[in-house]
């Protein structure tokens, strides 16, 4: 049997039942969202661990004219190689049910099974000659259906029909739906059928040390490296990523820790209810207070049962919040393992994330209780004993001064900031809700101009990428020979690293050459000059470059490898751009360095059209497939600048989407704490609603001092979280730019995102305040004037 303290705990819960379950829900709230977040990122580090560094990926990729036996066995003889494996990658086209799709064809020596990156064969083994086994990730993006027939082109090789007969799984590639390509693994007989070389070309690496940073891999690289160019192979280049970091991992970690980070906000805001709860639930019961100190009753043992009032209010939250922190976590994680490309079947959450959970949705009412309940059980016994409640009307008595306004305004006033520390936390609590959507508002339409501007330095329509490069002349003469073309360019790209001087060289970047007179192209130029007819190998190099090499600069001369040999270039500029690392050089230079004289060559061409409408673009891009056809000029594929754009808005809209979240969550628990704040209100106040009632007010009257209180709440929060947003949108901007690429910082907030916060806060003002306001309603006269 309970003692009678603890009966008397029980009774108080019992008594503040409405505002307890609000306690719980927005501590449930708070829990539950950081539980999301911190179940889906234990999800994703195990099967960082057990699927994608189990796949055992390549610490290193060397691409080289061919591989053989002599080449495999010299690798695997360099001190502190652990293993090596060929394979080759193929660019190609696919058909399927009539669309055309960029494909990414894999091979590997078949008398071997895939060890480095290793492949899981889902259904189905290994593809066979005249088959194609698709990876998973590319299914719903392709279309492609085990079973079926799928027509691949290789560059000018005629087309050839082959069977899907698998599905696999690579967790080393990024999603295939995410990159717009179909991925597929085929054997060396399939790519002779296919018209393309099937020698072996790539050499992927894995070395003894799983210790060793990017540096590290790099020097082991390099010296294998030049122990493959001794044997009179020659070497292409040499690509180093991040030792066991999947290629989307760094972003998907920075997205989870600050949506974690903004979790934890909203959990520690919900604590504030706490804070209200219990410090109501003190005020009032002062004089009980002062009866079992009079009884002997100690102040400690009155705050532990204060205390366990709030642990209650923990458990009570954790009992809601870590089931659903567990499904949702489980299906966020899903999400993100969809984007990383892992298989999370057969993963559970740790339980030390379970224990955490619990361990802190029990403490933290507890920490938030301590003070108010502490000071609450120090209160001397006769200022205890001669308590009357609410004395005096606080910072809301100036309200009364106000000459102008209806009375019942002025009484609303007045109760709004009765309790001000109670008025203030709720006021914060919606306030940074507020300004978290405003500062996601904000970086939308950073994010949106941030992409305008990328692709506006682009002023054509199209892109024809072209199989075999031609004659850069002969190809726009084509072009322009078909009606409909207002503008066109043949451009040529060519692959190149930094030379680091002391062996090893950066990964490698892509120069793309338009003519140095473009008209197509016209990039915001940060820092130096555009391109110029008369440069020698100068180089325009892109923002994402810079960041990447942060050592270089306008003016300087940098060495770069670039179909094996090494040349010095200057650096005349520095252009905006996006995220992908990238340079710009001149058409010119780049055939000169590839040994075309003349004009050069173009690999692509890019098209301005005279009509507008994307299937007037799309019919433009057929005839003129047709025209280089005839011409013996093969269009391997097609990229419609506005597919392009849209597909980039697209992934960077998705990660504000998924910060924005967190400010919905917020909304909600200010929203919980806006009903607490005004239901333990209406409490306090039972004997004024009997005066008022009692002197002629009527229900709606009663109704409206109730919401005419919260609407004060909420329009105060709206005009806190204007200025509290420039903060939270300098913090997402910052946090945006860690995970995907810099945005410029947005001092003043969105107008559109103002008025729907407006909008927004006032929905939330009026349901929050509904049930607080039915109960003042409902008193009856004399209860309500006999209330203590």
């Amino acid at each position: 049997m309970l003692s009678p303290r603890w009966r008397k705990a029980l009774g108080d819960l019992r008594q503040h039942g409405g505002r307890t379950a609000l306690v719980v829900v927005a501590i449930a709230t708070g829990l539950a969202a950081a539980g999301t977040i911190l179940n889906a990122w234990a999800l994703v580090q195990v099967a960082t661990k057990d699927g994608y560094l189990a796949s055992d990926p390549a610490a290193a990729t060397i691409r080289v004219d061919a591989v053989d036996d002599a080449m495999l066995s010299l690798a695997r003889a360099v001190p502190g190689v652990r293993d090596v494996q060929a394979r080759r990658t193929t660019m190609a086209r696919a058909q399927v049910a009539g669309a055309t799709v960029t494909a990414m064809l894999f091979t590997v020596d078949p008398r071997e099974a895939v060890r480095i990156g290793a492949v899981t064969w889902e259904s189905g083994a290994p593809p066979t000659d005249g088959t194609l086994t698709v990876e998973r990730s590319s299914l719903d993006f392709s279309g492609v259906v085990v079973g079926d027939e799928v027509i691949l082109s290789v560059g000018d090789a005629p087309p050839a029909a082959v069977t899907v007969r698998a599905v696999a799984r690579d967790v080393g590639l990024a999603p295939g739906w995410m990159e717009h390509v179909l991925y597929g693994f085929v054997s060396p007989a399939t790519l002779t059928q296919l018209g393309a070389p099937n020698v072996l070309n790539e050499l992927r690496v894995v070395f003894d040390d799983g210790s060793l940073d990017q540096a590290g891999v790099r020097a082991l690289a390099f010296r294998l490296r030049a122990a493959i160019e001794a044997t009179g192979h020659m070497v292409r280049d040499v690509d180093v990523p991040v030792p066991g970091e999947h290629i989307h991992a760094a972003q998907m970690d920075s997205l989870l820790y600050t949506q974690f980070a903004f979790a934890v906000l909203a959990m520690v805001l919900s604590a504030f209810l706490v804070v209200n709860l219990v410090t109501a639930m003190l005020v009032g019961q002062t004089r009980e207070i002062g009866v079992m100190k009079a009884l002997g009753a100690r102040p400690h043992q009155l705050a532990l049962m204060y205390l366990a009032v709030a642990a209650a209010l923990g458990i009570a939250a954790a009992a809601l919040a870590v089931p659903i922190g567990l499904i949702a976590g489980r299906e966020y994680a899903g999400l993100k393992a969809e984007m990383l490309n892992f298989d999370l079947s057969g993963y559970a959450v740790p339980w030390w994330v379970i224990a955490l959970e619990v361990g802190v949705a029990v403490l933290l009412p507890v920490i938030a209780a301590a003070v108010p309940v502490w000071r609450g059980c120090r209160v001397p016994v006769n200022d205890a004993l001669r308590d009357v409640g609410i004395v005096g009307a606080g910072l809301g008595a100036r309200a009364l001064r106000v000459r102008g306004l209806p009375r019942p305004l002025l009484l609303a006033l007045r109760n709004t900031f009765r309790r001000t520390q109670r008025t203030l936390l709720t006021l914060g609590t919606l306030s940074l809700g507020g300004a978290v959507y405003l500062g996601a508002t904000n970086l939308r339409a950073a994010v949106l101009g941030v992409t305008d501007a990328i692709f506006a330095a682009n002023h054509y329509d199209f892109t024809l990428r072209l199989a075999v490069p031609g004659n850069a002349d002969s190809l726009e003469a084509i072009a322009r020979a078909v009606n409909g073309v207002a503008g066109v360019e043949a451009w040529t790209a060519v692959r190149a690293s930094l030379d680091h001087g002391d062996g090893t060289v950066g990964n490698t970047f892509v120069i793309t050459a338009p003519p140095a007179a473009t008209r197509l192209l016209q990039p915001e130029i940060e820092e130096g000059r555009w391109l110029r007819a008369d440069d020698q190998r100068a180089l325009v190099i892109g923002r994402a470059l810079q960041r990447a090499e942060p050592q270089l600069r306008v003016g300087m001369q940098v060495p770069l490898m670039v179909n094996g040999a090494v040349a010095r270039w200057t650096i005349v500029g520095v252009a905006s751009g996006g995220p992908s690392v990238s340079a710009y050089a001149s058409r010119q230079v780049v055939g000169d360095l590839l040994g075309v004289r003349g004009a050069g060559s173009g690999s692509s061409l890019v098209v301005k059209s005279a009509y507008e409408g994307e299937a007037s673009r799309l019919d433009l891009i057929a005839r003129l497939r047709t025209a280089l056809a005839e011409r013996g000029q093969v269009v391997s594929a097609s990229t419609m600048l506005s597919e392009a754009k849209r597909g980039v808005d697209d992934h960077l809209l998705m990660v504000v989407s998924f910060l924005g979240v967190m400010g919905w969550v917020m909304i909600l628990v200010g929203g919980l704490a806006l009903a607490s704040t005004m239901g333990l209100a209406v409490l306090e106040r039972t004997r004024e609603i009997g005066v008022l009632r009692a002197i002629g007010a009527r229900h709606g009257s009663i109704f409206a001092l109730v919401q005419v209180e919260g609407l004060t709440i909420a329009l105060l929060s709206w005009l806190a979280a204007i200025p509290l947003s420039i903060p939270m949108s300098l913090a997402l901007g910052a946090a945006f730019s860690r995970i995907m690429l810099p945005v410029p910082a947005r001092y003043a907030p969105d107008t559109s995102g103002v008025i729907i916060w407006l909008g927004l806060v006032t929905i939330v003002s009026m349901a929050a305040c509904a049930w607080p306001a039915m109960r003042a309603m409902r008193v009856p006269t004399a209860a309500a004037l006999a209330y203590e």
